[in-house]
């Protein structure tokens, strides 16, 4: 079994195609995202900052943003992608660097806590055998004076969480399951987002009993990934940002023709099959219901003449007048009271757990007791079921059944 993440599991959470192509196909992909590509540039200054700490150099403002703008300039590239409209590599850059000035504004000299870790690799199991093995790369880690250890995350993002999303967030409350296994002797972990674009930091606890549920739940989400043989594609917003988007069978068509010129694009197979579908499925769609009209219209007129065949140039049609007995549906007020009443009677597996057309069938059987078809019947209220049948001319109605 692999190690897994939690960027590994999230993925196969977001799509589980993408998560075939990314971790079983391997398919390796030279595009990035901008956002992905600022987020790692910021995280690298950052990283920089508490390293030199480390060695006694506090580093200005300015030397960091120089060091933003070298590492910017170095890897830019036609790899990066920018998918929002209107947006500029400028753009990016700037908000790059806000994200920084914010962080070294809001916790200069940077003394709250000391540095153990930036960029820490923990490794850890989640069950006592060692079969599920998890690994993550911790932003920092850090210990308070009153020994309290902290797991630092930068965030990036333009949109601010609730405090309740980071208190059920799973990666860094997995990389408390590693810290404590690294430091059994630890007074206490604190999970510590920074949104540095917003100067605002979320924090959070877990308790022992939402540590041992949490390594359940991944550890029954391991298991689905393993036990996944169909890896379905699945659509979100999150797909024009997907590196895979040219390989996926949900886009690669649509994204492939809606480029086209317009001759070439209405010459297309695809777009003509796909054409021809919808104008044949509306056709259908707008048939059958001028066909339920034309029913209404027929039992109307068998009624108002007291007909049950009515003859037409090549086909007649017989018409079924009569009632029908409705028993309360899943959501309906009387539906318990009915399943309790078949439960006690007996009958409840006979007719499927209430599977209300079996129930009918049963009673119309009349295999029942007397006393319990009346019980049961006192939930039924007599509904229309009326029929039409369309007969060629000519043809018995055993001929038309064949």
């Amino acid at each position: 079994m692999p190690v897994y993440s939690h960027s590994r599991l999230e993925t196969f959470e977001t799509c589980p195609l993408k998560y075939k192509f990314r971790y079983i196909d391997e398919i390796k992909k030279a595009e990035q995202s901008v956002e992905a590509f600022l987020g790692g540039l910021v995280h690298e200054v950052l990283r920089k900052l508490y390293d030199d700490l480390q060695l006694e150099k506090l580093n200005t403002m300015d030397e960091l943003l120089e060091s933003y703008a070298a590492n910017w300039k170095k890897a830019w590239g036609p790899h990066v992608r920018i998918v929002r409209a209107g947006m500029t590599e400028r753009n990016y850059f700037d908000y790059g660097a806000k994200c920084i000035r914010n962080y070294y504004e809001q916790y200069r000299p940077f003394r709250q806590s000391q540095t153990l870790g930036t960029e820490a690799r923990l490794i850890f199991p989640l069950d006592g055998e060692g079969k599920y093995q998890v690994q993550g790369y911790v932003d920092r880690i850090a210990r308070r004076d009153d020994g309290i250890i902290e797991i630092h995350d930068y965030k990036t993002s333009r949109s601010l969480p609730a405090q309740q999303k980071s208190d059920g967030d799973r990666q860094l409350a997995l990389y408390q399951i590693g810290i404590e296994r690294q430091w059994p002797d630890t007074r206490g972990v604190e999970l510590i987002w920074h949104y540095v674009a917003f100067k605002e930091t979320r924090r959070s606890r877990r308790t022992a009993a939402q540590l041992l549920e949490l390594r359940q739940q991944t550890i029954e989400l391991i298991d689905r990934v393993e036990h996944t043989k169909q890896f379905e594609g699945r659509r979100s917003a999150l797909c024009d940002w997907c590196e895979y988007k040219p390989d996926c069978p949900l886009w690669r068509h649509p994204d492939s023709v809606l480029a086209l010129p317009p001759a070439q694009f209405k010459a297309d197979d695809g777009v003509r099959l796909a054409d021809e579908y919808a104008k044949t499925k509306y056709e259908l769609h707008t048939l059958e219901l001028r066909l339920e009209q034309l029913k209404e219209q027929v039992i109307a007129f068998a009624q108002q003449r007291n007909l049950r065949v009515i003859q037409g140039s090549g086909a007649q049609i017989y018409v079924r007048l009569g009632e029908a007995e409705k028993f309360p549906g899943k959501r309906e007020e009387l539906r318990a009271a009915l399943e309790n009443v078949l439960k006690k009677a007996g009958k409840w597996e006979e007719i499927s757990e209430l599977d209300t057309a079996a129930l009918a069938h049963a009673l119309e059987a009349a295999k029942w007791p007397a006393e319990l078809v009346a019980e049961v019947r006192r939930f039924a209220t007599q509904v229309a079921r009326d029929s039409v049948t369309l007969r060629r001319a000519g043809k018995s109605a055993e001929d038309e059944a064949e």
